[in-house]
């Protein structure tokens, strides 16, 4: 620990608590935003793995929760992390005389300030912990490699791999800048240890059939878009600081790694991730924060040119100041529930107690459901205490919800359901939070999570494209068929619904017991494909609540006349 912070003085442990005060005030005032809320359900159900994510902040959020249930609890081992990131990032700048500008400069990064190493609990702040330990223990490692580091290095690589799968470009651009790591006995050795510390981690993958990397790797994947690239490029310019990030990169071209295996491994990283994501912004829509991981390094290259040049170092502080002073105001403006909300500027945060309030009183003692939005349910179970059950329509993205058996909570029974407005209901209302919503009540409610769906052939005939379907009810319990839920089988292109009908009309069959089987013939018009994009075929109540979904390709059936 002494040679990560050797270089902090007694000024420097002054702002770093000024820092852990503000942000415990922050957390103490600021509503949970709907990730945190929906990280905190995944610390209701404690595993080695998540839909979207590692474990490793449901497991800090558990602790902090444990201590107090509130928002401060939630947040609160971030905000020590976050302390130490800081302290890491002070430690390296090695900042002596000038600590205000030091201060400034790092304040001057926005995720850095108000998101990922700020209060919020969300998996970039371990992250970018771990990611940037793993980086300073590296450079130690590359010059005189021993048992003790190997181990230390193993579990610093797991922390950070179970904090966000972004550790694994972390680990692979350190090796491509020194691949003599390769030939090192101590290499293999962290390889080893830090696979075995992930099995776990493995096995939870394999047992639910690889979700997260399903989801990143294909469900995530779009057409090539330029909208996402201009998008990419341009959030990169501005979490480098929005008026300042120009001189950051600028400073970047200047910085040269004379020979030294650790700074030949930031360049290779801060380009790597810049490209990297890049490449993928094609095809996928990049978050600002994707290249969080960097970011310290970032700052570790460019400050020395910044703060060394004194024409740079005055116009740094010209451009970079007012956005520190704009962070803080915005984070006030996030803390204060007496402001009201603009637009949607604060909606993930805005008066939580409130709208949470104002449903449990609508829904009259019901249970409640929240369709096409897994933060609905997450807060309204952190801030009231009762259970929430998220429900979502054949369109709707995937999530840890799909993983969860929560919708047994409302089985049989009526509940209060929150639709989005773009689903088709009615009863539309404003929520204390400003948020447009439809709602309704769904009496006997039926779940078809569990049934399996399957296509066993397809053929056209007379314009018509007609499946073979094989249902399966895969649940404990019978489905009924003839009731009001209204169970139906239907097609969709684009996430837009097609076609449907009911599985009772087609079949004349009221029920399906456990494990039982149905077969029948599905007919879609073929002038209602889009022969060009897949189809998906899906099982769904007449609320659009879905059960299992299946995809194909409409070529698959073209020959088969």
């Amino acid at each position: 620990m002494k040679i990560l912070f050797a270089n902090l003085g007694k000024k420097h442990y002054l702002l770093l608590g000024g820092w852990f005060l503000i942000n415990l005030i922050q957390s103490l005032f600021t509503n949970l935003h709907s990730d945190e809320a929906y990280y905190w359900m995944y610390s209701q159900h404690l595993a080695w793995g998540f839909f979207d994510h590692p474990p490793m902040s449901a497991l800090l959020i558990y602790i902090g929760d444990f201590i107090m249930h509130a928002e401060v609890g939630v947040r609160l081992l971030f905000l020590v992390l976050t302390t130490l990131t800081m302290a890491m990032i002070m430690n390296e700048l090695n900042e002596q005389k000038d600590l205000l500008f030091m201060s400034v400069f790092i304040l001057s990064f926005p995720l850095v300030h108000t998101h990922i190493a700020g209060f919020l609990a969300i998996p970039d702040t371990p992250m970018v912990f771990f990611s940037l330990l793993f980086y300073l223990l590296y450079r130690k490692f590359a010059e005189k490699p021993d048992l003790k580091l190997s181990l230390i290095i193993s579990f610093v690589a797991a922390a950070m791999i179970y904090s966000k799968y972004h550790a694994f470009l972390v680990i692979g651009f350190v090796v491509l800048s020194n691949l003599n790591l390769l030939r090192t006995k101590y290499f293999w050795l962290v390889v080893f240890i830090t696979l075995v510390l992930l099995v776990p981690h493995i096995l939870w993958q394999i047992d639910n059939h690889f979700p997260t990397f399903k989801y990143h790797l294909s469900d995530r994947s779009k057409p090539i878009r330029f909208k996402t690239v201009h998008n990419n490029i341009t959030s990169q310019l501005l979490v480098a600081g929005p008026l300042s990030g120009l001189l950051i990169f600028y400073s970047l071209f200047k910085f040269r790694t004379y020979g030294d295996k650790f700074r030949r491994m930031m360049i290779f990283s801060i380009l790597g991730f810049y490209i990297f994501f890049f490449i993928m912004s094609f095809k996928n829509r990049i978050e600002a924060h994707y290249t969080i991981a960097v970011t310290p390094l970032l700052m570790f290259a460019t400050y020395p040119v910044i703060a060394g040049n004194p024409e740079l170092k005055k116009w740094f502080k010209r451009l970079a100041l007012p956005v520190v002073i704009l962070m803080f105001a915005a984070r006030f403006y996030l803390a204060a529930d007496f402001i009201p909300n603009v637009g949607a500027a604060k909606i993930a945060f805005y008066n939580h107690k409130a709208w949470t309030s104002e449903v449990k009183e609508m829904a009259a003692g019901k249970p409640v459901a929240s369709f096409n939005n897994f933060a609905v349910p997450a807060t309204y179970q952190f801030y009231t205490g009762e259970p929430a059950v998220h429900l979502a329509t054949p369109a709707y993205r995937f999530c840890q919800y799909d993983l969860w058996n929560d919708e047994d909570i409302i089985e049989g029974k009526s509940a209060f359901v929150i639709f989005p407005t773009r689903v088709e209901t009615t009863n539309l209302i404003t929520l204390k939070n400003g948020r447009k919503v439809k709602t309704q009540f769904i009496p006997k409610f039926q779940n078809l999570k569990n049934m399996k769906l399957e296509i066993n052939r397809g053929k056209i005939l007379n314009d018509t494209l007609k499946l073979d379907i094989l249902l399966i009810n895969n649940r404990e319990k019978t489905v009924f068929l003839h009731h009001s839920s209204m169970p139906e089988i239907g097609m969709m292109q684009n996430k837009t619904e097609i076609t449907s009908s009911s599985i009772y009309e087609l079949t004349g069959k009221e029920a399906i017991a456990p494990e039982e089987k149905l077969s029948f013939v599905y007919a879609i018009p073929v002038s209602e494909i889009d022969k060009k994009q897949p189809m998906i075929i899906f099982v769904q109540t007449i609320d659009k609540n879905r059960g299992q979904m299946v995809k194909t390709e409409f070529q698959n059936f073209t020959n088969l006349q």
